[in-house]
C-alpha cells in the first residue's frame, strides 16, 4: 500500500512535471522547510500567594523505558522584575499522558529540570518570566510566564 501510494505521489509529480514542459499551465512549487520548524513560543499563566515558591515549568526527555533520551535543557531568558527565579535539576516525578508508552515513568523519579519563581517579600502585582527549554529531538520553546501575585 505505501508503494502504491508512493509510486502514485512520484507519477503524479511526473505528470505535472511533463505538462509544464508541454503546456505551462501547470506549475509545481516547493516550498522551503521554514526556518522556525521546531521552535514555539508558550505563554502561561500563573498566579501566587505572597511569597510561596511556585513552580513555573518542568521538561525531560525520556525514553519508553524510563531513561534518559539526551539531554534537554532550561534557561531563564528573562528575570522576573519582583522575584526571583530558581532552575532545579533534581531527578522528579513527571505525569506522562495516558497513550504516550511511558505512563508507567509516571511511578518513577525521572531526570529533568524544573523553574521555581518566589515574589520578593510584600509585593503584590503582576511579574513576568521568561524560560526557554529546549529537546534533543530539535524542539525549542520559549516560554513566557506571566504571574499574579497576590
Amino acid at each position: 500500500m505505501v508503494r502504491l501510494l508512493a509510486a502514485s505521489l512520484l507519477t503524479a509529480c511526473l505528470f505535472a512535471t511533463v505538462a509544464v514542459a508541454q503546456t505551462s499551465r501547470f506549475e509545481v512549487t516547493i516550498q522551503p522547510q521554514s526556518s522556525t520548524q521546531g521552535f514555539a513560543k508558550i505563554s502561561v499563566d500563573k498566579a501566587a500567594l505572597g511569597s510561596s515558591q511556585i513552580r513555573l515549568w518542568q521538561n525531560t526527555s525520556i525514553e519508553p523505558d524510563c531513561s534518559p533520551r539526551g539531554q534537554p535543557t532550561l534557561s531563564v531568558i528573562r528575570q522576573p522584575e519582583h522575584g526571583k527565579v530558581i532552575i532545579d535539576d533534581e531527578p522528579f516525578f513527571y505525569v506522562f499522558a495516558a497513550g504516550s508508552g511511558r505512563e508507567n515513568c509516571s511511578q518513577h523519579k525521572v531526570p529533568g529540570h524544573r523553574a521555581f519563581y518566589t515574589a520578593d517579600d510584600g509585593y503584590k502585582g503582576h511579574d513576568k518570566v521568561v524560560l526557554q527549554g529546549s529537546q534533543p529531538d530539535g524542539y525549542v520553546r520559549q516560554i513566557t510566564v506571566n504571574i499574579d501575585v497576590r
